[in-house]
């Protein structure tokens, strides 16, 4: 039963270190060239203050039930934000323990889900290797926010929130 467990973590933790791989691989992708660099660096937005405020994540768990006293479960992670006065949109940014993404993620809500572990086992087994997948996230990834306002502005970024904690900002 043991070496069953252990080869279950094992699994886990290489479909992480894939999911891993693939991200960097696609950070590391960004043409880095001079043109482009010129580009972004002519079109900087002008960068306002207060950063967005009020940041608060959560997980939710679901779990359906399957033949043979399995389950299949997902834990999910959700950042939201208090609305920032005159925004357009919000830009997230991943924050890697590497760094930071290039690549902004551009939404109108102030809510942002992602999918963070998930398996399949044994009902009795509850949601199996959960805390660990949770753990390897709260140690790598993280995301912040900024308001997209009118004529090229943004705000300031928020504090950074690292995914897989439930956590208020201040």
């Amino acid at each position: 039963m043991n070496l069953k467990i252990l080869s279950l973590v094992q699994l886990q933790c290489l479909r992480l270190i894939v999911l891993f791989t693939l991200i960097f691989g696609l950070i590391l992708s960004v043409d880095s060239g001079s043109s482009l660099a010129a580009d972004i660096t002519s079109n900087q937005p002008e960068v306002i203050q207060p950063p967005v405020t009020g940041l608060v994540s959560t997980l939710s768990d679901e779990v359906e039930e399957l033949p043979s006293d399995l389950i299949r479960w997902s834990t999910y992670w959700q950042l939201c934000w208090e609305p920032y006065p005159e925004a357009k949109e919000y830009e997230l940014q991943t924050v890697l323990v590497e760094g930071k993404s290039p690549k902004l993620k551009r939404q109108s809500d102030r809510c942002f889900r992602l999918q963070v572990a998930s398996n399949e086992n044994q009902k009795s087994q509850g949601l199996l290797n959960r805390d660990l997948i949770l753990l390897m996230h709260k140690i790598q990834l993280g995301y912040r926010v900024r308001a997209v306002l009118d004529s090229n502005r943004v705000s300031e970024w928020s504090q950074v929130m690292a995914v897989g904690a439930t956590t208020v900002s201040e």
